[in-house]
């Protein structure tokens, strides 16, 4: 079974426990060339864990981001592979979503438990006992308050951008691996398109609110995906009871026939 088909069963199980690391090996294994293999890249994490000599938050912080030089890419911030575990192991250099894995991961080996932190527009990582703690893996691990947490958001998003507190709770493993999906997908759209279409084989397993259906239907539609679209669009006819997406989906059964 190919790494696209372990991760589409995963993923199909929403009630099974989807390992983050391996789930995430398998996405990046699941894309065409030359990859690297899923257990070297969980030997690489075993081995980032077995090296740190202070297994408490403070130590595998500065274990990371300053003995391994794990850094966020201030430079092509949009580089795929700063979306591809395997890459981001290898290379060191990441966006905040896969660098918070690799140290909610590395982590998690040392018996310190951490959650991610879907904030919108910058992923952090907060400490699960003391919860009032989070850390910012895009730089350098910092570890910064809620204020903090609140200014980075208005930074990225505007000073006079609402702010939900909500936007702080941690997210399950499955959003994780739908927002490493989604900024793949807004790098190979920007960069080469034609590259998209194992990112949407991956997408199309997993369940997604309304609004992100609407547009990844509107994506698989512009990448000739017909059957994908209507798949996708009669979930949201069923969900939302939108006319015009069932009309829009039986429209696109259409062409298949």
């Amino acid at each position: 079974m190919g790494a696209a088909d372990q991760l589409a069963e995963l993923l199909a199980d929403p009630n099974g426990r989807l390992p983050l690391d391996r789930s995430l090996l398998l996405l990046a294994a699941a894309r065409p060339g030359p990859t690297a293999s899923v257990e070297s890249g969980m030997a690489a994490l075993d081995d980032l864990a077995s090296a740190c000599a202070n297994s408490t938050l403070d130590g595998i912080t500065r274990h990371l981001f300053h003995d391994k030089g794990f850094i966020g890419d201030h430079t092509d911030y949009h580089d795929p592979r700063n979306s591809l575990l395997d890459e981001v192991l290898a290379r060191r250099v990441g966006m905040p979503i896969t660098l918070g894995v690799v140290l909610m991961e590395t982590a998690r080996r040392l018996g310190v438990g951490l959650d991610g932190i879907g904030m919108p527009g910058h992923f952090l990582v907060r400490d699960r006992v003391l919860t009032e703690v989070f850390i910012d893996p895009y730089s350098e691990g910092t570890q910064i308050n809620e204020g903090e947490c609140l200014a980075r958001f208005r930074s990225i998003h505007g000073p006079d951008a609402t702010f939900d507190p909500h936007f702080l709770d941690p997210i399950s493993n499955r959003a994780v691996i739908g927002r490493v999906l989604n900024n793949l997908t807004a790098s190979f759209r920007g960069r080469s398109p034609r590259d998209l279409d194992w990112v949407l084989d991956l997408r199309v397993q997993l369940p997604a609110p309304p609004p992100d259906q609407r547009a990844l239907a509107e994506l698989c539609e512009g990448r000739g995906r017909y059957e994908d679209a209507a798949d996708l669009l009669e979930q949201l006819a069923l969900s939302t009871g939108s006319e015009a997406a069932a009309e829009r989906a039986f429209l696109l059964r259409s062409r298949l026939n």
